[in-house]
């Protein structure tokens, strides 16, 4: 008997219930064939087809800040160097035949770095740590472009509230004007009532 019902417990523990008669959740499996790299590409794809957005992977976003960095830190320290005789047009044409442009290196941000890391004293010249000053760099520069950007609208914005109180002074000004126009006619019509009353009065 005791064979009898272990061998039910186990049939019943294969088919997806336990010997008190309950049956056992299914345990879900990821596939092992998604990698992380094909999830990343769906993504990529996903965002292109649907909101026409180009979503730059890790690669492209660590070149672009490379680039972007490279090309600006470079070219303030001619700015201040060359001084009147330096053109950030100039500049930029150099930089593109030199390094390509910075959305398309001609070379790794490594390479770039490491370049880097021959001209200025505080990029590392370990490849991933001159990458990552680079990268700091980049992020500093962004946050004190959007920083100034508000800091204009701001000023803005406060001209324009100026701007509207000076119209509003004047709309007083105009309407100060008004009140007075009517009190010189209501002189007027006062003082030609007593001239005549006076005329009447000497007729009498």
């Amino acid at each position: 008997m005791a064979t009898a019902s272990r061998r039910t417990a186990r049939s019943a523990s294969k088919n997806g219930a336990s010997s008190n008669g309950k049956s056992k959740a299914k345990t879900t499996r990821t596939s092992t064939n998604v990698t992380p790299q094909k999830l990343a590409d769906t993504l990529i794809a996903a965002a292109q087809k649907k909101f026409g957005v180009k979503l730059d992977t890790r690669e492209e976003r660590i070149g672009k800040k490379v680039g972007y960095a490279t090309r600006e830190r470079l070219g303030k320290n001619l700015l201040g160097l060359a001084k009147d005789d330096f053109s950030w047009d100039t500049w930029n044409k150099i930089f593109a035949k030199i390094f390509g442009e910075p959305t398309a290196l001609k070379y790794s941000p490594e390479v770039v770095a490491q370049a880097m890391a021959i001209i200025y004293h505080d990029v590392p010249t370990e490849p991933e740590a001159a990458v990552q000053a680079l990268i700091d760099y980049n992020d500093r520069s962004l946050e004190e472009r959007n920083r100034r950007e508000r800091e204009e609208r701001e000023k803005d914005d406060d001209l324009n509230d100026i701007e509207e109180l000076l119209d509003d002074d004047d709309e007083l000004d105009d309407e100060s004007e008004d009140l007075d126009f009517v009190d010189e006619a209501e002189d007027e019509d006062l003082e030609d009532f007593e001239d005549d009353e006076l005329d009447d009065f000497d007729e009498e």
